[in-house]
């Protein structure tokens, strides 16, 4: 008769590197479960691990979020594409729109992630397309990092907007200048009052096609001054 305590336990959770575990099976059951409730023992729960088997790809719940919103970000990004045809402007209009429906498609996930921190092939390859695109039209390598660098903060500035303001109901800059408002005496300023009253929503489609081309205007006025005409 087998005794029972020396028994193996065939219930008793996989552990380790034996269980057969790897960090895209813990990102696609991570993705699976929402964000407040992600945690390093809910994943293990929902793959039938033991949570030290997580933990040996994961350190901790900080690096678990990151990894998952880099990776909903990488696939959401897949769609973008550069167009061997297109200039500079229109490229930068494509990359621009790519990084702002990405990180608004992260949702509360947003937060975990910044554009500039992946280094995944996809993002370089759509990145470099858009530089060639500045260097073929006469911009020197640094000038067309730094735009592109700018262009990049502006996008994903405004995304985040958006997802805050999804979140709490209201865009934040919109319910700031209201409450301020509303604080002061009868004699407010005039431009920003009737802003209010016209209720000129600053989280809209509309806001990021004007961040964009206010960005390519700038790009071109500054290149313009400081070099001669670009070849394009």
């Amino acid at each position: 008769m087998v005794n029972s305590a020396s028994a193996p336990n065939t219930r008793r959770r996989r552990q380790g590197i034996k269980a057969g575990l790897d960090l895209p099976q813990i990102l696609s059951a991570a993705s699976a479960i929402a964000p407040d409730e992600l945690t390093m023992q809910a994943v293990a729960d929902r793959l039938g691990v033991d949570r030290k088997a997580v933990n040996h790809h994961v350190s901790d719940r900080e690096t678990l979020l990151r990894l998952v919103a880099v990776d909903a970000y990488t696939r959401s990004f897949a769609a973008v594409s550069i167009p061997a045809d297109c200039d500079w402007r229109e490229a930068s209009r494509i990359y621009g729109h790519g990084i702002a429906s990405a990180v608004i498609a992260l949702g509360p996930l947003a937060r975990h992630v910044r554009v500039g921190a992946s280094a995944d092939a996809l993002l370089l390859t759509v990145t470099e397309a858009v530089l060639a695109r500045y260097v073929q039209a006469g911009f020197d390598l640094e000038t067309g990092l730094r735009a592109l660098s700018m262009l990049s903060d502006i996008c994903e500035a405004y995304a985040h907007g958006v997802v805050g303001m999804a979140q709490d109901g209201a865009g934040k800059r919109d319910l700031w200048l209201r409450e301020v408002l509303r604080d002061l005496p009868e004699q407010h300023p005039r431009y920003l009052g009737e802003a209010v009253e016209s209720q000129i929503y600053t989280y809209d489609a509309r806001q990021l096609e004007i961040s964009i081309e206010i960005y390519i205007r700038g790009v071109e006025a500054l290149t313009a001054e400081a070099s001669p005409p670009l070849n394009e």
